[in-house]
């Protein structure tokens, strides 16, 4: 009688509940009406397009010409940027499956092309600036790199490029017909800096060996090392745009130049207690922009032997570059955002690049 009961009970409150159910099911329920329809079913899937970083970049380039820059981060986004107006014009090295982490990039003398190196690859890579599209690598079966390449540079004539891996390793491109010219065993670990004496057939590396030494483009042996290997690495190298001066940063926080056709020390100047990122001299040869890892960037007047100004920054930057006509000067790295400032008075003008979280 009890089972029978109960039995009477489960009914009723299944009767009572079941049009609630019904209609809770009916909410849950996409309608009909909603489905997308033949037409709208046809319709490609619109991607979100990245309109600038939300990370830290870490890679900038400037063209010489002063049409483009290029950044990346470590999320391998690759961005190409009017640098005129900053408007966004592309994102290089999409859809490539083989995209990774840029370590290092540079723009030919002519704008037109772009030659990068990728994280833990051993093959510079080649790419139309107009078009976007990939042109090919810098490769040798028997000769290439062995070990991931960290930095770049294009001779100021676009004849020649280089390439320097973190073994030591230089290597000496054609660019005519992408031939490997020569390989070199420049340094003890490291090649983390190369540049190209402009008009000289010269090229200056440097490495974490704390050597900075200039090859000629037909030897394998070095012209002269400008300073001896030790334990107190390089970290940023840079020439003057008549190739008369070279300087080089070092992590015992000073900046040395040297006079290259003499190939003598000319002056030491001294940060005292601030590690140096990145330094770069105006096309006129008179400043020199230092970023110094304590966040914040200055401007060195060369003649005057002082600071013309010093500016403090949210995050250190990495990596600074003048305009070709040297009024203006980008900085990069340490945040998502490039900056332009006023040579002259050390304004920030506007910085462009990242996305307002």
């Amino acid at each position: 009688m009890n089972r029978f009961f109960a039995t009477i009970v489960h009914t009723f409150l299944v009767l009572a509940l079941f049009p609630f159910a019904v209609a809770c099911a009916a909410e849950l329920t996409v309608p009909a009406g909603s489905k997308l329809t033949p037409e709208q079913a046809s319709q490609p899937v619109k991607e979100i397009q990245p309109s600038g970083h939300r990370r830290e970049i870490s890679v900038f380039a400037l063209s010489r010409d002063g049409r483009y820059a290029l950044t990346g981060d470590a999320d391998e986004n690759n961005f190409l940027w009017d640098l005129k107006s900053g408007k966004l014009l592309r994102e290089i090295g999409k859809p490539d499956q083989l995209r990774l982490r840029v370590l290092a990039a540079a723009f030919s003398p002519d704008s037109s092309t772009l030659l990068w190196a990728r994280f833990r690859k051993h093959m510079p890579l080649l790419w139309d600036v107009k078009s976007g599209k990939r042109l090919g690598v810098l490769a040798s079966k028997v000769n290439g790199h062995k070990a991931e390449i960290v930095s770049l540079a294009f001779s100021d004539d676009g004849r020649y490029a280089a390439t320097g891996d973190m073994q030591g390793m230089v290597i000496l491109w054609s660019m005519k017909d992408r031939s490997l010219l020569r390989r070199i065993k420049a340094h003890a670990g490291e090649v983390n800096q190369l540049v190209f004496v402009p008009g000289g057939g010269e090229l200056a590396s440097a490495g974490m060996d704390g050597a900075v030494r200039l090859w000629g483009v037909e030897k394998n042996e070095p012209l002269a090392t400008l300073l001896n290997p030790s334990d107190v690495p390089i970290t940023a190298l840079a020439v003057s745009a008549d190739g008369s001066v070279m300087y080089a940063a070092s992590e015992d926080m000073t900046v040395k130049g040297w006079n290259v056709p003499l190939r003598t020390l000319r002056t030491t100047i001294s940060f005292k207690d601030r590690q140096i990122n990145g330094i770069a001299v105006s096309p006129a040869g008179d400043l020199l922009a230092v970023i110094e890892e304590d966040n914040s960037v200055l401007l060195w007047n060369i003649r005057e032997n002082r600071v013309a100004w010093r500016n403090e920054l949210d995050e250190s930057a990495m990596s600074a570059r003048f305009s070709p006509e040297g009024a203006s000067l980008y900085t990069a790295g340490g945040d998502n955002w490039i900056r332009e400032w006023q040579v002259s008075s050390g304004k920030l003008i506007r910085k462009f690049g990242g996305v307002v979280e």
